[in-house]
């Protein structure tokens, strides 16, 4: 093979999407190609050259892989695993091996195909959570109606028992009756919220002076600052005002109430999104404007930001834990989505990410 078939192939291999590994039979690293440079977020110096567990030390069982198909013959399609990355989170990843075969036949090595399936599990992610959702939402749409009706008549009971009471002191249990049939009135109307579709007029709209509307009303209230960091270049975005300004007002709030009456402050941000992908029904691509809340609070558990779309779970005392609920429903219907990325101990980072309009 000539040198210049030679170069053929490493551009071909450099200029793949899926990641390329190929080590040597004494495991040491002969190629580590730009997409697994993206991957692992370390460069190809840092692994030419090295073995493979010397590189790859907390992916055992992608190690193993490598050995069993040298050693044993034993040939992966598709294995998954967490491949873990010098700074972020680990990576869920899909792994293929096979082994490269010199011209009298014998093994010398092995390669490995290395692909990204965050994309992939993201996507599983949404339609669990969308069977979850609408499931949940029919039993709460029968629970709230089998409630409402026995809750005001134990409410109007109680007012009819307060006009007769003579004790001050019996009127002030009524008192609490009627308050805390308020309250749970309250939440059966949140769940019906949550679960009949929003009445949405689309148009485009000007997404900053929805924000500003937002700020300025939240401004009244005691708490954190409030920063604002827009893109005055940011298209007008297709939605609902008032769908709009119920998610912001609510994305905001839970920022103000994350930081608490520490230092710290919410940052609202906007930015154009021109490399968004999402498949579903098909393949399509589109231009998305993404909103951008990030606060300096509390953060959130993995555990919990799983759930956290789910009705009524809260962190938050007194919360009724359909805010984001109603949020992600109202952000769906706009054919849009909504991603939390929290720290424990740091903050959490909204990102509601909105078409842009057309014309």
């Amino acid at each position: 093979m000539g040198r210049g078939e030679n170069s053929i192939y490493e551009n071909i291999i450099e200029n793949l999407n899926v990641g390329v590994v190929c080590a040597a039979a004494s495991m040491d690293i002969s190629v580590f190609n730009q997409a697994m440079e993206r991957m692992t977020e370390f460069s190809r110096g840092h692994a030419v050259g090295k073995n493979i567990r010397e590189v790859f030390t907390r992916d055992g069982w992608l190690v193993d892989a490598f050995e069993k198909t040298f050693g044993e013959g034993k040939v992966f399609s598709d294995y998954e695993g967490l491949l873990h990355r010098r700074l972020s989170p680990p990576l869920p990843v899909g792994v293929s091996t096979m082994h490269v075969i010199d011209p009298e036949g014998n093994s010398t090595g092995v390669i490995s195909l290395v692909k990204d399936l965050s994309g992939i599990k993201s996507l599983e992610s949404e339609s669990l959570r969308k069977e979850r959702l609408a499931y949940i939402g029919t039993f709460a749409a029968n629970l709230a109606h089998e409630v409402r009706n026995p809750l005001g008549g134990i409410r109007g009971a109680a007012q009819l028992l307060s006009r007769k009471l003579k004790d001050e002191g019996l009127k002030e249990y009524t008192g609490v009756i009627i308050k805390e049939a308020d309250r749970l009135n309250s939440t059966v109307k949140e769940m019906l919220d949550f679960t009949k579709p929003a009445k949405l007029r689309k148009r485009n709209l000007n997404i900053h002076k929805i924000l500003d509307a937002v700020i300025l009303l939240l401004k009244e209230e005691e708490g954190p600052p409030i920063i604002k960091a827009y893109d005055p270049s940011l298209p007008p975005v297709v939605g609902d005002e008032n769908g709009l300004t119920q998610v912001f007002l609510n994305l905001i709030k839970n920022g103000r109430e994350a930081v608490g009456e520490k230092e710290g402050e919410v940052r609202v941000v906007t930015r154009m999104i021109t490399e968004f992908h999402m498949v579903e029904r098909g393949s399509k691509e589109a231009k998305f404007a993404e909103i951008e809340v990030a606060d300096t609070g509390c953060g959130i558990s993995k555990d919990d930001t799983e759930r956290v779309f789910t009705p009524f779970f809260t962190t938050k005392r007194g919360g009724s834990g359909l805010g984001l609920p109603i949020s992600y429903r109202i952000i769906q219907e706009h054919g849009g989505f909504l991603r939390i990325d929290s720290t424990p101990g740091k903050g959490t980072k909204v990102g509601v990410y909105l078409p842009v309009g057309i014309g």
